[in-house]
């Protein structure tokens, strides 16, 4: 099985220091190079010692949480043969006896990251590990191979022939049911775990830099709701499971987001003790496969439990949802295991039943059961090194039933009139891999309108901004599957993009008074589009860039106009700003 593979912009790297004599290499070009390079092999990173790394940010020796374990072996006379077993390295922030030049500044580098060790007791930083020795550069060898995996204690590195040719990987977890803040499970060890590339060093280069590249193996999920139903607040909301005959007949009572697939096993977790991986590395290529096991595989997977009340704008959706459960971290993620390979990509779906209450005195409520969504599959495969923010807006303007399962949105029989069947859900995608960013947002609307715009994405929501194509797609919200756009047919399946100035609007305003300026400089994506690692479809997607600030609205035709019948439209309102 084949990995995606992203680069840290830092990254820890091997490197060598002087050494005056030629005992400690070979024979072959060893006096000149012995005056004229650095003959120690040593190691140097990023940054100062913490305790643990669970967030994925900062520096390099931060997201490793300052250790790395190594397995190096050299070619003499063509066989391999060992030099670094089953090494531990660590950050000392110091001069160390394995880089001499640490504790100092060397040109570009900082003290920190010329602060790592290999030398001495490895055993009082690490258990299991004994006293451990300095290393040379040896100039008979013809080339050198190295392996390196964070942390240290999930790594055991399996040789053939004397090469490095897999490692067996453990520690891996990743969250697929609930965990209950008021429940007696204990929370899942979600601690990172990072795989180098494999490297290979050629006698030519020795006296330069060997630099590892890590990707984390895991996904990190996190999800959120807000409304924006005016005079009203969500009291309570419950989500549906989704089994082999479809939908449950009764939402789950906690209270957890869930998110479904009719894919039997399309999620999957596990337990730190049980998730292992199988990894293989490939010296042709450079780079390494890996095969999962010990894993959980469910059609559910289950977020955290909502606040009460709800939030109200898509910033605050994220942080009303911190704590709400034992596996989430402090930014809401979730760590989840990637998604196959091979997967049969398909939409997730949501459904839900939620209470609104009025905001008056009146103590009016609402019941709204079924409203449901697609998110489509192209933002629903979960690959590693990667992280996904879904957000659900609840709008005024949306599907599901306040009691008479018949009455649809549109009403058929008066479609200038809005009902209330709010939700709207927004779905959001971060890659944190070299900077990218996704954010795509899915109203649940009768169908589905979704919006996507690189680098949209903050640290608790999401933000669209002038000067950058917005693409929209539209999708049955029962199933997912995209539609056809266009924008000059007059009939179903026509989307326009129009500009509503400077005043914040809802879905339901655009029923009430209908959108007259049109974004003219709107097209359809005629061919299939590649951004930021999400494919747009041929002639099912419609995309523009915003010059001003402001409120947009997509504009789908649901039904054709018939005698004294006007057409009828569902929308999607979009906030820009600069």
């Amino acid at each position: 099985m084949k990995t995606k593979y992203f680069i840290f912009a830092a990254m820890a790297t091997i490197m060598f220091a002087s050494c005056t004599s030629e005992d400690f290499v070979g024979n072959t070009e060893a006096q000149q190079s012995v005056n004229e390079s650095q003959s120690v092999i040593n190691f140097s990173g990023g940054a100062d010692r913490i305790t643990r790394a669970t967030s994925n940010t900062g520096t390099v020796a931060q997201m490793l949480d300052g250790q790395f374990k190594i397995y190096g072996v050299k070619k003499v006379n063509d066989s391999y043969t060992n030099v670094f077993v089953n090494y531990a390295v660590w950050n000392s922030n110091t001069k160390t006896t394995s880089n001499p030049d640490g504790g100092t500044t060397e040109g570009s580098r900082t003290q920190e990251e010329n602060g790592w060790e290999y030398v001495g007791d490895a055993g009082s930083h690490f258990s299991g590990f004994g006293t451990q020795t300095i290393k040379y550069w040896d100039y008979s060898a013809t080339n050198y191979h190295f392996v390196a995996g964070s942390p240290v204690a999930s790594f055991t590195y399996n040789l053939t022939s004397g090469d490095i040719t897999s490692a067996t990987v453990t520690g891996l977890a990743g969250h697929i049911t609930a965990n209950l803040t008021s429940g007696s499970g204990t929370a899942l060890n979600t601690d990172p775990v990072y795989i180098a590339d494999p490297v290979n060093v050629a006698k030519v280069d020795y006296n330069k830099e060997v630099t590892f590249s890590f990707t984390r193996m895991q996904t990190f999920v996190r999800v959120g709701v807000y409304e924006t139903i005016p005079g009203y607040h969500i009291s309570s909301i419950n989500f549906y499971e989704h089994d082999a005959s479809g939908w449950k007949t009764t939402p789950n009572s906690a209270g957890n987001i869930i998110l479904a697939s009719t894919e039997a096993d399309y999620f999957r977790g596990a337990n730190a003790e049980n998730g292992k991986a199988t990894v293989t590395y490939n010296w042709s290529t450079l780079k390494y496969s890996y095969e999962l096991t010990g894993l959980t595989e469910a059609r559910n997977w289950f977020g955290g439990q909502l606040s009460d009340p709800l939030a109200t704008n898509s910033t605050d959706a994220v942080a009303k949802l911190y704590g709400t459960d034992k596996d989430m971290g402090e930014t809401g993620y979730f760590a989840v295991i990637p998604s196959k390979e091979d997967l049969d990509v398909k939409p997730i779906l949501i459904k839900c039943d939620y209470v609104l209450t009025s905001d008056d005195t009146s103590g009016e409520t609402i019941t709204v059961k079924g409203a449901t969504a697609a998110i489509p599959a192209a933002f629903t495969k979960w690959n590693p090194n990667t992280s996904y923010t879904y957000l659900f807006k609840i709008s005024p303007n949306s599907n599901g039933s306040t009691g008479d399962p018949s009455h649809t949105d549109p009403d058929p029989e008066n479609p200038e009139t809005p009902a209330l069947y709010p939700i709207t859900f927004d779905a959001v995608v971060v890659a944190e891999a070299a900077g990218t960013e996704q954010g795509t947002i899915t109203t649940v609307t009768t169908p589905s309108i979704t919006t996507y715009q690189s680098g949209s994405v903050t640290t608790a929501g999401v933000q669209y901004k002038t000067g950058k194509p917005i693409y929209a797609t539209v999708a049955d919200q029962s199933d997912g599957t995209l539609k056809s756009l266009s924008i000059s047919s007059l009939y179903v399946g026509q989307t326009k993009i129009f500009s509503l100035g400077t005043t914040a609007k809802t879905e339901a305003d655009l029923e009430l008074t209908a959108p007259t300026v049109e974004v003219t400089t709107a097209t359809v994506v005629s061919s299939a589009t590649t951004v930021d690692n999400v494919t747009i479809p041929a002639n099912q997607a419609v995309t523009f860039t915003p010059s001003a600030a402001g409120y947009y609205a997509v504009r789908y035709q649901t039904t054709n106009a018939t005698g004294t019948t006007p057409a009828a439209y569902t929308y999607k309102v979009i906030h820009v700003v600069e």
